[in-house]
């Protein structure tokens, strides 16, 4: 089963579905906001209702034909290292629990799993194999009894009918094992998901209408050109990061390290990066990578990681009505480009800019009219620049970058 990204990813701007507190909510944000013929996937929080993540076996849920159901997660469990999506989208394409039927009690006759995988073991009153009716149905996947969150390996036992002590096996995804213990579906499970899509009139045969479009493999990783390696005494909060165009790339998995852990990871619809926020600190040494990928190929080669390290730099401070309605495009710019910027009272307005060693490179003052002002720069060498906007009381303070 190959997945792809169908189109854009929309970022709801609606408070109610922010911190989620019943079904109700979600059922609303489903039928609302569903996409035809896709597996539609919501991130909000869902602490309040002690969930990190749900979905909807196929033929049930909101949504309506041809986008029924959804799986929702919590921003909580949806770290890069995590697994409960992949439990999710089993709960999607129709997989039970490892305990179905077998937690709420392990010696029923009929609906809890038994131990044994030999039908034909009922030597002193014990009873054959149901493993293919009892509990989740699946006869390569262990008997499972815990409910609840679990840390492997575990000590927590409990017996079947026949007296044989349950043994759950921590690997599968729809356990209820930690993340970091689960990593694989049984072959019978990955079956059944592929049943659910067998053909166009299967409960999840609408995914395969239209057909998944054609995009190029991609076989190689991005060089990293800025900042170079070893850089030090770079801006933290003004940094400038570039790398190599790779063919078949749509969009680029950005990461940046530090003390070994993920600091940053995004996406980038280019091949530069201006950082605009806090994350990065002033005097720490970090790591970098980038991936290229497109909506079918995530797994691509990715960029040897670089290091740099960080300057004592003050943040900056923004003028808070500015801040508000102050829009200045393009920012990646050429020298000699114009620049525009709007937003702006009539009248007039000061201009400064400078380089990263604090080199005064401009000041002037523009007229405003309409609200928007509009400037050439000149044959700056290609770096990132910091202008300050100042028009009577107000200020700001706007990042560029001038490309090769």
């Amino acid at each position: 089963m190959n997945f792809f990204i169908a189109g854009d990813v929309n970022f709801i701007d609606n408070t109610n579905y922010l911190n989620v507190t019943s079904y109700g909510v979600t059922t609303s944000m489903i039928n609302d906001h569903n996409v035809p013929r896709t597996v539609n996937i919501y991130y909000t929080n869902l602490a309040a209702m002690g969930l990190c993540g749900f979905a909807y076996y196929p033929n049930s849920g909101p949504g309506g034909t041809n986008n029924q159901g959804a799986a929702v997660m919590s921003f909580a469990c949806s770290q890069p290292t995590g697994t409960t999506l992949a439990h999710e989208l089993g709960h999607f394409f129709a997989l039970p629990h490892t305990f179905d039927r077998t937690s709420n009690n392990p010696l029923h006759p009929t609906s809890a799993e038994r131990v044994t995988r030999n039908v034909n073991d009922t030597i002193g009153g014990r009873l054959g194999a149901n493993c293919s009716t009892g509990g989740d149905r699946f006869c390569d996947t262990p008997t499972d009894f815990i409910a609840s969150r679990w840390s492997c390996p575990t000590g927590a036992y409990q017996e079947d009918i026949n007296g044989d002590r349950i043994r759950p096996d921590s690997s599968y995804y729809m356990s209820y094992a930690n993340d970091i213990c689960t990593s694989r579906f049984s072959e019978q499970q990955i079956n059944a998901m592929r049943n659910t899509m067998a053909n166009t009139t299967s409960s999840r045969g609408y995914l395969l209408v239209p057909p998944m479009p054609a995009y190029l493999a991609i076989t190689t990783a991005p060089t990293l050109l800025l900042p170079a390696e070893g850089d030090s005494n770079i801006a933290g909060n003004f940094a400038y990061f570039k790398w190599t165009a790779v063919p078949g790339a749509t969009f680029y998995n950005f990461k940046i390290y530090q003390f070994g852990g993920v600091l940053m990871d995004t996406l980038i619809y280019d091949t530069v990066y201006l950082n605009l926020n806090t994350h990065i600190r002033s005097n720490r040494t970090l790591q970098w990578e980038v991936r290229g990928i497109n909506a079918s190929n995530l797994c691509a080669p990715i960029s040897a990681r670089g290091t740099f390290k960080t300057g004592n730099f003050a943040p900056l401070s923004v003028g808070n009505v500015f801040e508000a309605g102050l829009k200045l495009y393009p920012t990646f710019l050429n020298p000699g480009e114009g620049l525009t910027i709007e937003g702006l009272e009539t009248g007039e307005v000061s201009v400064q800019c400078q380089d990263l060693s604090g080199k005064k490179i401009l000041s002037t003052t523009l007229y405003v009219e309409n609200q928007s002002t509009y400037f050439t720069i000149g044959q700056w060498p290609t770096g990132v620049y910091l202008l300050q906007i100042k028009q009577g009381n107000q200020q700001a303070f706007r990042k560029i970058v001038v490309q090769p």
